[in-house]
């Protein structure tokens, strides 16, 4: 649970002051605290703000003691705040060195969601080491409590200008958080990234970044510098392709604890998959890898970053090819199906995960619109040439629901292919009815001869050497169609029709008819798995 501006108004030395505007930003989290007490936006720029980096997520102490009537540049002071991600501002002082609260101010904290905080006008009996030692120590005590900040760094970076969401800024974000430097390098130790602590630390631990120096991967190692001692820890960052990035921490002291050093990890490898992309292209492998793996805090706020309306997503396509094919062609073939799916439905976007090419899109609203896409679909396919089947998951729920279909998916599409080989596209229903029947034959021989019982009646009929490979056909592949079925086997449509009045007579009921027919369609069901996949 981490600190908000909202838990900051319930201490004892803010318990007195008003929310002024920028209420939409009560739930922000506040990294840190500083005072400011330099009112000159211009110099601000130059001094605190270089290049539009990220100094944010903290909250701000003044009275504008410096400048306390020009409004123009309170206002601009205010804004440039906001613009570097700070939370909100807390005004001391107000009706005795600022006379009042600009409207202009009022205006920009709601448009920034900055959230504007002023303590009891026209008193002196506030101070603001009060407040300073009670919010540095519900921060501090989180800290230590709180050792999964992963999500909390992604719903910061969620709220900030597009320009500032950034693999630099999230290593800002975290060398603020353990207060250690980080350095992130390429695999020739050229540094890419760095993020220093304190801020006034000079820039000089990239020289111990020679390998006969360094720790083995995931181990850590003492460094001394002329007044210091570091431990030093140094981490893989993978990246596409067999490539990889070297993450170095810094720590002055006591090393981190492993928890933390997961966590630094963990943060890094998001903001490196999300960011360090080309330009114009949205890596959105992290936000389908939460939703596979049903992690809906952090879905959540990666879907804010990349602006998709994950609640609209209520279906999920997922393509199975052959792994080879895949590996060489899966990047490629999913851009194109997102580009196709594109012109059906307002969200799409699309991953490879655990071997499977996985599209997530709104869901068709009707059947017909659900055939018309899978024509597209194969259409589009049919050029690789390649083995692959489609699996439409579709009123799904929540990532709950995803990540069970993904599972089922996974762990029964081998058996679904033998039971429903002639299939163009699956259901969750088609897979869960082959892990039913994969899970009858895991029950032991008794099990399966019970399941195949419905055919024993056809053993002593002279057909009965065609009887099960023209009732699974029949039941399985040509949904109780007699030219189909007839197509499928070779034989005119009326032997077909001959032979199925045959074994029903012989069955005692019509086959075709359900529930009648339910047992049957089981046992040709079980008999070609075992046929085929036995296992």
């Amino acid at each position: 649970m981490s600190v908000t501006v909202a838990d900051l108004l319930r201490l004892s030395s803010l318990r007195n002051a008003r929310v002024e505007a920028g209420r939409g930003g009560l739930s922000r989290i506040v990294a840190s605290l500083s005072v400011l007490e330099y009112a000159d936006p211009d110099q601000m720029v130059d001094a605190f703000f270089r290049n539009d980096d990220y100094y944010g997520s903290e909250i701000v102490i003044t009275g504008f003691m410096n400048n306390p009537e020009d409004e123009e540049r309170q206002c601009a002071v205010t804004k440039r705040l906001a613009e570097a991600g700070e939370v909100g501002l807390i005004l001391y002082y107000v009706g005795l060195f600022m006379p009042r609260i600009p409207e202009a101010m009022k205006r920009i904290a709601d448009a920034y969601h900055f959230v504007l905080i002023v303590m009891p006008e026209n008193r002196m009996d506030f101070r603001y080491s009060d407040a300073i030692s009670e919010i540095m120590e519900a921060i501090v005590k989180d800290r230590l409590n709180n050792t999964a900040f992963v999500g909390e760094l992604l719903d910061q970076v969620a709220r900030l200008p597009e320009h500032q969401r950034s693999v630099g800024t999230m290593l800002k974000m975290l060398s603020e958080r353990i207060m250690a430097s980080i350095l992130l390098t390429d695999q020739s130790f050229r540094v890419l990234n760095e993020a220093v602590w304190p801020l006034n630390q000079e820039k000089t631990l990239s020289r111990f970044l020679t390998e006969e120096k360094l720790p083995e991967m995931g181990g850590e190692r003492t460094v001394y510098t002329s007044d210091s001692e570091y431990v030093l820890a140094r981490f893989p960052i993978l990246l596409h392709k067999d490539r990889h990035m070297e993450l170095f921490i810094f720590k002055e002291g006591e090393p981190l604890v492993e928890a933390v050093r997961q966590q630094v990890v963990e943060a890094v490898q998001l903001a490196v998959n999300i960011w360090s992309t080309q330009h114009d292209e949205v890596d959105v492998t992290e936000l389908v890898r939460a939703i596979l793996k049903d992690e809906p805090m952090k879905m959540r706020r990666l879907a804010d970053i990349f602006h998709i309306d994950v609640a609209s997503i209520h279906s999920m396509m997922i393509f199975h090819v052959e792994e080879d094919w895949q590996k060489m062609n899966g990047v490629s073939a999913l851009k194109g199906l997102t580009g196709l799916l594109s012109s059906f439905y307002k969200t799409v976007f699309a991953d490879v995960c655990e071997g499977e090419m996985v599209i997530f899109v709104e869901g068709p609203r009707s059947l017909g619109e659900e055939k018309e896409i899978l024509t597209a679909v194969q259409a589009y396919m049919e050029p690789y040439t390649v083995f692959h089947t489609i699996t439409c998951c579709n009123h799904l729920a929540d990532t709950a629901a995803v990540r069970e279909a993904f599972l089922l998916h996974r762990d029964y599409i081998e058996d679904t292919i033998a039971i429903f080989p002639e299939k163009e596209a699956y259901h969750l229903q088609e897979i869960g009815f082959a892990r039913d029947c994969r899970e009858r034959i895991g029950r032991g021989e008794e099990a399966v001869q019970e399941a195949l019982r419905p055919l024993a009646a056809l053993r002593d009929a002279k057909e009965e050497k065609d009887a099960v490979r023209t009732l699974e056909v029949y039941l399985l592949d040509a949904q109780c169609s007699y030219l189909k079925t007839g197509e499928l086997l070779y034989l005119h449509k009326n032997t077909v029709k001959y032979r199925i009045q045959r074994f029903s007579d012989i069955l005692g009921y019509r086959i075709g008819d359900f529930p009648d027919t339910f047992s049957l369609y089981c046992a040709v069901a079980v008999n070609r798995l075992l046929t085929f996949c036995p296992k």
